[in-house]
């Protein structure tokens, strides 16, 4: 849904510098196709690394990347053959194995490769752009500051949320494409009205008790509990 949305922003004069989303939209290649294709920035989490697929110590990040010769050189300085293409999900990638012996004789090999087996580490290169992509990316997504930023989407959820179980979203009480867009622009009229900016919120009765707290309340403990 992003390029559909960046690209009816663009007609409008309506891009904004950054777009903060969730996990579900973000993708090395989504990132690269907004700042390219639009000017603009887009902020969201990309999928972490699994443990299993850490080796269980070190990353492609950890690797130095020859992008020239095609080879990629390890912490203790051992160089890879140059790497052969391959397809990842159906995308073009590099396939980098490391020599058996390199990775025998390296003292971080359990660490490295995850294996018992003696075989050498093998890592999986996206195209230049979009690996360069990633790993900016997950190192940002790292720093405090970049959480700093990503905190301002907090709440849209929660807003989701409200709109669906208390304005009843998801029930179109008109026919028509027309009027079912003048309802959700009424259901977010509305949901900006009943929201209120944190510390001005009108006093009102405090909330009745559950049935358990009451329970809770009323329940006498017994000598010695």
């Amino acid at each position: 849904m992003l390029e559909p949305i960046h690209h009816a922003l663009a007609r409008r004069r309506l891009l904004p510098c950054e777009h903060l989303v969730d996990a579900g939209y973000t993708s090395p290649a989504a990132i690269l196709r907004a700042a390219t294709a639009y000017g603009v920035t887009l902020l969201g989490p990309l999928r972490p690394i699994t443990p299993s697929r850490r080796r269980p110590g070190f990353d492609k990040r950890d690797f130095r990347i020859d992008w020239e010769h095609h080879t990629a050189t390890r912490l203790h300085g051992v160089t890879s053959p140059p790497w052969k293409d391959t397809r990842l999900d159906g995308q073009p990638g590099h396939s980098v194995l490391f020599p058996r012996a390199a990775c025998r004789a390296c003292t971080d090999r359990l660490k490295c490769t995850g294996n018992i087996d003696g075989k050498g580490r093998h890592l999986i290169l996206m195209p230049r752009p979009l690996q360069e992509v990633q790993n900016q990316a997950r190192a940002d997504q790292e720093t405090p500051a970049w959480q700093d930023r990503y905190a301002m989407r907090a709440g849209c959820e929660a807003t989701v949320s409200e709109t669906v179980h208390a304005h009843d979203l998801r029930h179109c009480r008109y026919r028509g494409r027309a009027k079912a867009h003048v309802q959700h622009v009424l259901t977010a009229a509305g949901t900006n009205i009943a929201c209120f900016p944190p510390g001005t919120t009108p006093p009102g009765p405090p909330r009745p008790r559950t049935p358990f707290q009451r329970l809770c309340r009323n329940t006498v403990r017994p000598p010695g509990s």
